[in-house]
């Protein structure tokens, strides 16, 4: 038997129990295993926000070819409680592998499987060998990997060295018994009755990739611009962003405060960044929420800074854990009154860490806030990328004025040689000049103000008109520094694809599938949210035949931004609000449909095998 849907050459296993079974920790284990060896992961994690207990599953996605999604079918599940095989039975492939303990469950062939007969069961006493290791009930895990790897038939090298190194601030007989329980959990599959027709092929490269989340791709992204101050509140999907900065703060020279709510993140980062410190801060929509005075304060002052917007569903706490698109309009329109603000939305992983270091960049140049927009299913998930682009990084810190003495820049003076900080440029940037410069005597207040800062002057209607379109005319120019739209696939196209943010992930994974069937398929990511790339969209909608938007949320926030800045109708809509992504069967179904060559995807949302097309 062979995968005959278009997966390619690849297995696909997901963990299923409580939280506090170690389930995320354990796949994640799994991941650096294949990963090491040179093959391509990508993992998607699926929690309730509960501390312990419902439902949480971790899918792991490994091929020998490039991917850059996830995708819904299943080949091994490994069911630590029998609702995980109630639930994910359907998403199992026809010969897929049902790896249970006998102790939790015997599958009972209606209710556990679904009267299929298509399912390779392997019991595996998890609970007796983590018994006879003299082990604790969360070792089952380990000993779940080791059945793994042996149903799959592969050796336990790889685990065991993840394993020591997982271990090595403990004493060695910690990582000696996890490592015994994983050996018998592997020798207790291979002696598993059935064969499994899924294999994976040699790793065609080893060694050169990097495994990621999209948080620690955002830290990384910080980290090589040279950020010198992080402070955030904890919020999900932004917290483990804040853990790694506190993590590897130190080590990079990074001040990270844990600050008491979202308002005093924002506000220090303000404070911080007045003081010349590149500064950055991360949430969730909720915080941004409670930073939005402070984000204002920073467009009013000028304040150079980022800002990571990584959206969950809303309103109010919403979903905490899951994922979605709806913040978008938010990003755009967030405080009281009008200034600039650019808005990027990284789609990969690859892009977290490029944006980042550009955002800083375009902060400082344009001494603005720049909003980073993401979601959760870029920063909880992990993907193996080509190693970050390091040598790429630059560090452009525009107008600015370090130490010395103001009266040697002239460009900073006003007519009476004074120093003004915002004094009217035709680009609408002013040169900036550091507590400590000599003479540069400047006030700073969230109040309108003259060039010189003081409010009380601002009140005359020519200088409030002069600041204000002073402060707009950064549009312009922040219009030829932001990352322009991406383009994938032949100009000339059956069907034109529109999306933004992580969106392009499985996108790019159904353009894949569809490529290779002969199709000419074609994408635009809009990059950059604000300002918006109005001219290059507009040309790509009016070159399409058939164009289809598909954006996480219910309203349509980017086909609404297109129609009011392209004054361009799209033909058709993909959206999801569900507070899962998109998969690639999803969006690949639709493109078919919309061929008039219709597909099947079954219950769980997977590809039905071609060959029960017909």
């Amino acid at each position: 038997m062979s995968q005959t849907a278009p997966y390619g050459r690849e297995v696909r296993i997901r963990i299923g129990g409580p939280a506090g079974f170690g389930i995320k920790a354990a796949g994640q284990s799994l991941a650096r295993v294949f990963a090491q060896a040179g093959y391509r992961t990508f993992d998607l994690t699926e929690y309730p926000s509960l501390i312990k207990g419902g439902h949480n599953t971790y899918h792991l996605r490994v091929s020998a070819d490039p991917i850059t999604s996830h995708v819904m079918a299943t080949d091994i599940l490994v069911a630590l409680d029998r609702p995980t095989a109630r639930l994910h039975i359907r998403e199992l492939t026809p010969g897929g592998a049902l790896i249970y303990d006998p102790k939790d469950f015997e599958p009972d062939a209606d209710a556990d499987l679904g009267g299929r007969d298509d399912v390779c069961l392997v019991p595996v006493p998890l609970t007796r060998i983590v018994d006879d290791a003299g082990g604790i009930k969360i070792m089952r895990n380990v000993a779940a990997l080791g059945a793994t790897l042996g149903h799959m038939g592969m050796a336990l090298d790889g685990l065991e060295s993840s394993i020591r190194a997982q271990f090595a601030h403990k004493a060695p007989e910690i990582a000696a018994q996890n490592i015994a329980i994983a050996q018998a959990g592997l020798e207790h599959a291979q002696g598993a009755p059935c064969a499994f027709p899924f294999a994976l092929p040699a790793a065609e490269q080893a060694g050169d990739l990097v495994l990621a989340d999209g948080n620690e791709a955002f830290g990384l992204g910080a980290l090589a611009a040279g950020v010198g101050f992080y402070a955030a509140y904890p919020m999900t999907p932004a917290s483990s962003l804040l853990h790694f900065m506190a993590k590897h703060g130190d080590a990079a020279g990074v001040v990270v405060k844990h600050t008491e709510d979202e308002i005093a993140a924002m506000n220090m980062v303000l404070g911080s960044a007045f003081g010349g410190t590149r500064s950055m801060c991360a949430t969730a929509g909720g915080g941004f929420s409670l930073m939005v005075e402070a984000f204002g304060f920073a467009g009013v002052s000028e304040t150079a800074c980022v800002v990571g917007l990584f959206t969950r569903p809303g309103p109010a706490t919403g979903l905490p854990t899951w994922t979605e698109q709806s913040d978008l309009r938010f990003a755009l329109h967030a405080s009281q009154g009008e200034f600039p603000r650019v808005v990027l939305a990284p789609g990969d992983h690859a892009e977290a860490f490029e944006y980042t270091w550009r955002a800083f960049n375009l902060a400082d140049e344009l001494q603005t806030p720049v909003i980073l927009l993401g979601d959760s299913y870029l920063s909880d998930n992990r993907a193996t990328s080509e190693r970050f682009d390091v040598e790429a990084v630059e560090i452009r810190r525009g107008k600015l004025v370090a130490e010395g003495d103001v009266q040697d820049h002239p460009d900073a003076l006003a007519g009476d040689g004074r120093y003004a900080r915002y004094k009217v440029t035709e680009d609408g940037v002013s040169v900036r000049a550091l507590p400590g410069v000599e003479g540069a005597i400047q006030v700073v207040n969230s109040y309108e103000h003259d060039e010189f800062g003081y409010g009380a002057q601002a009140e005359e209607a020519s200088i409030r008109v002069a600041q204000n379109e002073k402060r707009l005319r950064k549009l312009d120019l922040a219009a030829s520094m932001v990352p322009p739209p991406n383009r994938f696939g032949p100009d000339d196209a059956e069907i034109s694809l529109v999306f933004f943010g992580s969106t392009k992930m499985p996108a790019l994974q159904a353009l894949q599938w569809l490529h290779a069937e002969g199709h000419a398929v074609n994408a635009i990511q809009v990059t950059t949210l604000w300002p918006f790339p109005a001219i290059e969209v507009c040309r790509f909608l009016c070159d399409a035949k058939i164009n289809l938007i598909i954006e996480g949320n219910a309203t349509g926030q980017l086909e609404g931004l297109i129609r009011e800045q392209c004054l361009h109708a799209v033909h058709h809509r993909l959206r999801r609000y569900d507070g899962r992504p998109f998969s690639p069967e999803l969006i690949y179904a639709t493109v078919k449909q919309l061929l008039g060559e219709p597909v099947e995807l079954n219950a769980a949302g997977a590809l039905v095998a071609k060959e029960d097309f017909n």
